[in-house]
């Protein structure tokens, strides 16, 4: 009986392994974008990134950061009245016409499916009374509420500017914000809309080629592209599965062909690559002298096969590393005041350096389970032999 037991945990833990591994994905070697980033939108868990906190021109994905600031200070209710300037506007466009009345819901449709500067101008009017002081107001909003720390937009469309600019990783954090926001999530992912305004009627369909259905990938929840010279190609796209929710990132490709070649690379390894752990609130670390504690949860996303290391510095920021020595996630925690050092030994978490491994997502459970088991064996042994010595 105990044979058929060990041989059946043996054929589990050999069955789960082997999965695993079948979803393994090689990480992309070789890239096309200049620049490119996959997150954890949950966790905000960096999964992959190449030049990820270079300054690069977004183009068109900039009408993410409009869509979501218009959601959070407008209501989409709104009649907006169209100004010449915004109808003066370069580049595409959904034909609105000067003093025609547009409710803000369809030109934040307008905008983000049929990547309309237009609609993004008047949107920006309405908002804030001004073209001028929505990207005021919008750059705030990005650095203070979203936490951006490399990216300065000029309009709020994305064409050319010396100083219009983000990263692949802020990118994603805007995205992976408004990804929060119900409205948005319904903007982002919508495949077609029909259109009615006095200069134009028609049916939109986005002009993200994995969304619109255009080149099918089941996992894509939304997305927006984007394109002028400078920028060359620049595509931003959410997904999910029953594991992740994720945001892909790429920057400047020079072909459309290039651009959703790296974009599917990318979502493939994101997707089935990864599987999400958390380090559990209460637990403490030590660097030097002294102990810093978690007060919440710490979730984060690691790879399905590699150790993950931790390293805790004298501020008691706590950062993950993947096995390529890539930064993945880092917190930062509270110091404690100071306890007796039995107390202290007991809960310690790290070494003095600040830094230990975990393996996978199984970190705390194998240094508890063996400990559990080998714990009531020495119970049952005890007993044991005070039966016996009873017995005599």
């Amino acid at each position: 009986m105990k044979k058929w037991i060990m041989a059946l945990v043996i054929l589990l833990g050999t069955s789960s392994i082997a999965s695993a591994e079948e979803k393994n994905i090689e990480k992309p070697e070789a890239l096309f974008s200049q620049s490119a980033i996959i997150i954890d939108s949950k966790t905000n868990s960096v999964l992959f990134s190449k030049n990820a906190h270079k300054k690069m021109n977004p183009a068109s994905i900039t009408k993410v950061a409009t869509a979501i600031y218009a959601l959070e200070h407008s209501n989409v209710q709104d009649t907006v009245t169209i100004s010449k300037h915004a109808t003066d506007t370069e580049g595409s466009t959904v034909f609105l016409l000067p003093e025609e009345q547009v409710t803000l819901n369809q030109l934040l449709q307008g905008m983000m499916i049929n990547s309309g500067n237009d609609a993004a101008v008047a949107i920006a009017e309405h908002t804030e009374g001004s073209e001028v002081k929505f990207m005021n107001k919008l750059n705030e909003f990005l650095i203070e509420e979203v936490g951006v720390k490399n990216t300065h937009f000029e309009n709020p469309h994305g064409l050319f500017g010396e100083n219009h600019y983000t990263t692949a990783y802020d990118m994603a954090k805007i995205t992976s914000y408004a990804l929060k926001n119900k409205e948005f999530q319904e903007l982002f992912g919508k495949k077609s809309m029909d259109w009615s305004s006095k200069g134009w009627d028609t049916t939109l369909y986005n002009h993200h080629k994995m969304v619109k259905g255009e080149l099918p990938y089941p996992e894509v929840t939304g997305g927006k592209n984007g394109y002028i010279n400078e920028s060359k190609h620049t595509l931003v796209t959410s997904a999910e599965n029953e594991e992740l929710s994720i945001v892909v990132v790429a920057l400047k490709a020079q072909s459309k062909k290039a651009i959703y070649s790296d974009t599917k690379g990318l979502l493939d390894y994101g997707l089935n690559s990864f599987t999400e752990s958390y380090i559990p609130k209460g637990t403490v670390f030590q660097y030097k002298d002294k102990s810093y504690k978690l007060s919440e949860n710490f979730n984060y996303t690691q790879p399905i096969s590699g150790n993950i290391t931790e390293k805790l510095n004298a501020d008691g920021e706590l950062t993950l590393y993947n096995q390529d020595h890539e930064k993945i996630s880092s917190i930062y925690l509270n110091e404690m005041k100071k306890q007796s050092s039995l107390k202290q030994e007991s809960t310690l978490a790290s070494s003095e350096k600040g830094s230990t491994v975990h393996k996978n997502d199984l970190h705390s459970q194998i240094l508890f389970y063996p400990f559990f088991l080998y714990m009531i064996i020495l119970l049952i042994a005890g007993i044991t032999i005070i039966r016996k010595k009873e017995s005599l």
